[in-house]
């Protein structure tokens, strides 16, 4: 599929399962990026609190 077609979020009869949606190669792309960093960003917030409550308690 190109990057400049629509394809319909709904199901073509009743009872079937919906399309996914489209997504281009570059927008996909940059939309892992994107949670890779989220992803990352989460795991040091987890680690700093882990390792402040680790000297609280200590």
């Amino acid at each position: 599929m190109s990057e400049g077609t629509f394809r319909t979020p709904y199901a073509p009869n009743p009872g079937s399962s919906t399309p996914g949606p489209q997504v281009g190669p570059t927008e996909g792309i940059s939309e892992l990026w994107g949670f890779f960093w989220l992803a990352l960003l989460n795991t040091l917030v987890i680690a700093v609190a882990g390792v402040v409550t680790w000297f609280l308690v200590h």
